[in-house]
């Protein structure tokens, strides 16, 4: 009996003084263990993450400085071509129709449209490949002339920091009357005007007395095929780029281009 009663006795009971040696022995040797472990982890985590970014400065800070070797002063040579036509001497609905298709925010933006470029940042982790979209129509005048045959993601970040200096020196008209003159439109057409020519028999030249004037379906369709113009046949248009000259009548409606009747008209000549 008196055995029973010693060992009840060795058992710490609540808030006993052993227990709260016990306690005390967990708090300054066992538990601080975990927060080092923690604490390791977490440096190497700040570590790692402060060499992405300096990597990534690195690579930014290149690219600029590569970048600067571009002039953007000779893209002044493009009005040199023999059928270059500025924007100002086109029909509205003719330079529009390309900024319908290709940068709806051209007008709004400094050369780089940070909507676009998340958009298609996000396209990219989702498919695991830099994907085409995101670049405005000043970044496609900056590839174009400089940068046609480099690889993606090195033209992509150069093409930005010239962009900005493009929309520096030149205006909105002139940077989109270079890149409706120095785009290739398929059948050897590099400019507009050739292609209007070539294809309809028409001019986008409103000074231009000597050809009818370019109609807002023609403008349609030749905003259309800059995009693929190896898989689009002007001569021949299929099914896929029917679809895409509608699309592109919509969005010069949706983005009021034309009026509501240009729009029914176009599309009643399309179809027919």
């Amino acid at each position: 009996m008196g055995l029973f009663k010693n060992k009840k006795r060795d058992i710490p009971q609540p808030n006993s003084q052993e227990e709260v040696q016990y306690r005390r022995y967990q708090h300054y040797y066992q538990e601080p263990v975990q927060p080092r472990k923690r604490k390791r982890v977490s440096k190497l985590f700040g570590f790692i993450t402060i060499l992405i970014i300096l990597i990534i400065a690195f690579y930014l800070a290149v690219m600029y400085m590569w970048s600067r070797t571009s002039d953007v002063d000779e893209l002044v040579k493009i009005e040199d071509k023999p059928a270059y036509v500025h924007v100002e001497d086109m029909p509205d609905y003719t330079k529009n129709a390309f900024v319908a298709v290709e940068d709806k925010r051209y007008y709004d933006h400094e050369g780089i449209d940070l909507r676009g470029v998340s958009r298609a940042l996000a396209v990219s982790l989702k498919n695991g490949e830099l994907t085409q979209g995101g670049s405005t129509i000043t970044q496609q005048v900056v590839k174009n002339y400089f940068y046609s045959n480099e690889s993606q993601l090195t033209r992509k970040v150069k093409e930005m920091f010239v962009a900005k200096r493009v929309e520096d020196k030149y205006s909105k008209n002139d940077i989109l009357s270079y890149y409706v003159n120095n785009i290739y439109f398929g059948e050897n057409n590099y400019t507009i005007e050739e292609a209007a020519n070539y294809y309809f028999g028409a001019t986008v030249n409103k000074n231009n007395q000597n050809l009818p004037q370019v109609s807002v379906l023609q403008s349609a369709i030749l905003a259309s095929v800059v995009n693929a113009p190896s898989n689009f046949d002007i001569n021949n248009i299929s099914d896929s780029y029917m679809t895409r000259i509608k699309t592109t009548l919509e969005k010069m409606k949706q983005q009021n281009y034309i009026s509501d009747s240009e729009y029914t008209q176009a599309i009643n000549e399309l179809n027919q």
